[in-house]
């Protein structure tokens, strides 16, 4: 099959490095990494990769210039594979640059392809019931994708307190992974809000896949291999490790320190992280990693931001001898309030907001 892994903008590279991390080779493009496999691949990738945002199979691609065209070339899609009456299915559409533009039209004539194809549909009523199918129009051709992950990928399942603006999860593992840190030196979040960052580096520490606790799309396809699958949660088990250096999380908020302790817990990571409700702590270690999602004042209201950064920047260098630390800034400016000279490593969006990932570093 060929395969996608959807990955935000900004943040390609590092799930290209995920996939070689699997023995799957890839190719970069805008928004995502192409590759090909079988239904080891596509489980697989589900179930390990922390930073990407969904799995999709490339369907079919053709080109369409009128709708007829359109009906008679996307019937031909093996749709049997993948939609059965008895799973609602939701289509997406986008169009650019293309005489057929009318993406409720475009839509009307895939369902009517699909029907005459042999399969009865229902339509789902909410966003992540049932299977996705995305179809996609660029310069006349048309791409159509089966989603295979179904809910977003960041949704792993064990945030069940929120604090406001929380870090995406897969976010949180992409900052993580850019950071290099496996679990050999001391890892610390002084602002972890909900406990994200500290949870996705235990998950990664321990090697525990991020996607062993939920559903996917994928597991009520017609051709859904439950044995395959049994043996890929059989096989991540026999990864599992033990964490050997401390992974803390601080946070002022007394409020965002129970949520961690709780969504570490049914994270199953509870043993592995310690939460405290503390600013800028008094932590002595020779050398750590340090990352975290400092508060910017965009969707929360703070008024002394620049002061923020500044105490950060000052707190890693009282506390660290060597040290690596990664954090997110919306601009370059304020990052370089903290006086650790860093550098941006890419951008992406975080809530709506774009903001730089920073590297700073001293060994």
């Amino acid at each position: 099959m060929k395969l996608f892994a959807v990955s935000q903008p900004g943040v390609e590279e590092i799930t290209y490095k995920e996939l070689k991390e699997l023995s799957i080779d890839g190719e970069v493009v805008p928004g995502g990494i192409e590759f090909e496999g079988d239904l080891r691949e596509l489980y697989k990738t589900n179930l390990w990769l922390r930073s990407a945002s969904r799995v999709l199979v490339r369907l079919c691609t053709f080109k369409a210039k009128h709708f007829a065209e359109l009906v008679r070339k996307a019937k031909k899609c093996s749709w049997e594979e993948f939609l059965t009456p008895e799973i609602p299915v939701k289509l997406r559409v986008t169009s650019k640059r293309s005489k057929l533009y009318h993406t409720g039209a475009i839509k009307e004539r895939v369902l009517r392809a699909i029907k005459e194809a042999g399969i009865e549909l229902k339509e789902a009523k909410y966003e992540d019931e049932g299977t996705s199918v995305i179809v996609r129009f660029e310069n006349d051709v048309c791409t159509i994708s089966v989603n295979s992950s179904g809910a977003h990928l960041h949704k792993r399942g064990y945030r069940v307190v929120e604090t406001e603006a929380p870090l995406r999860e897969n976010l949180a593992g992409a900052m993580i992974l850019a950071s290099g840190w496996k679990g050999e030196v001391p890892l610390i979040d002084p602002f972890c809000g909900s406990g994200t960052i500290p949870i996705e580096a235990a998950l990664l520490a321990t090697s525990t896949p991020p996607g062993r606790n939920r559903e996917f799309a994928f597991m009520k396809w017609p051709n859904f291999d439950g044995k395959l699958w049994e043996e890929l949660l059989s096989e991540a088990n026999e990864k599992k490790k033990e964490v050997k250096v401390p992974i803390l999380g601080f946070d002022i908020e007394e409020e965002a320190i129970r949520a961690s302790v709780k969504n570490a817990e049914v994270a199953g990571v509870g043993e592995f992280v310690s939460f405290k409700n503390l600013s800028f702590p008094e932590v002595f270690f020779e050398e750590a990693v340090i990352v975290t999602n400092p508060p910017y004042g965009e969707r929360l209201p703070i008024k002394n931001v620049r002061e923020i950064y500044r105490r950060f920047g000052d707190w890693v260098r009282r506390y660290f001898k060597r040290y690596r630390v990664f954090f997110l800034s919306p601009d370059r400016a304020l990052a370089k309030v903290t006086g650790l000279n860093p550098e941006m490593v890419t951008y992406f969006s975080n809530g709506g907001i774009t903001v730089g990932l920073y590297r700073a570093e001293k060994l």
